[in-house]
């Protein structure tokens, strides 16, 4: 058996999303803040010219590894998502204003979501996967996207594309290709393949 077998299995992030999936599966690990600063490298990013799946990557990359270094025993996942719509990259909205603006500029449109995920221990890479769901969103009036900000709330502001595609978010979309976990920032079944893989859970 792999030695990764007792391994603890840390999650380098605050994600309500990603952590409740891995709840939700049964999985037993632990939620660690990274603390990396995700403008500064995005910004990085942006000025090298890295494409948006890049970036994600990157980003994952450097939470993991923060976290790894503070725990080499454990097998730490990193994670990142970066909405792009016409060459644009999207971050998540700051307030319900912009959050508006944001479902203004991509409805009507079909918009991709570049979710990156990464396994480190003891500080190195061990995997990486990149997936990227292309999602079409319907014509949306004025009228439903104010009454969809306001019911609800700051909790969009949690998530990439201002949309919690598992409940009220379902009725922005004409149509989707991709699974809806890595819609929801975790590319849960590639994640799973490899944890078998190193034993991490049973086969």
């Amino acid at each position: 058996m792999n030695k990764l077998i007792h391994s603890p299995l840390i999650l380098a992030s605050q994600s309500h999303s990603r952590a409740q999936i891995l709840s939700q599966i049964g999985l037993e690990f632990k939620g660690v803040p990274s603390g990396v600063d995700e403008d500064i490298l995005k910004k990085q990013g942006q000025e090298m010219s890295w494409s948006m799946d890049r970036i994600a990557l990157e980003l994952a990359r450097a939470k993991a590894k923060v976290v790894s270094d503070q725990h080499p025993d454990a097998l730490v996942i990193g994670a990142d998502q970066i909405m792009g719509c016409e060459g644009q990259a999207f971050d998540k909205a700051k307030d319900l204003t912009e959050a508006a603006d944001q479902l203004g500029f991509i409805s009507g449109k079909s918009h991709y979501l570049y979710t990156a995920c990464v396994l480190f221990q003891d500080g190195q890479e061990v995997w990486s996967h990149v997936n990227i769901p292309a999602l079409k969103v319907r014509s949306l009036s004025e009228e439903f996207i104010q009454d969809y900000v306001q019911k609800l709330g700051d909790d969009i502001l949690r998530c990439v594309g201002c949309y919690q595609i598992e409940g009220r978010g379902a009725q922005l979309f004409e149509s989707i290709d991709g699974d809806i976990f890595t819609i929801m920032g975790l590319p849960l079944f590639p994640l799973l393949q490899e944890l078998r893989r190193l034993g991490m859970i049973l086969t």
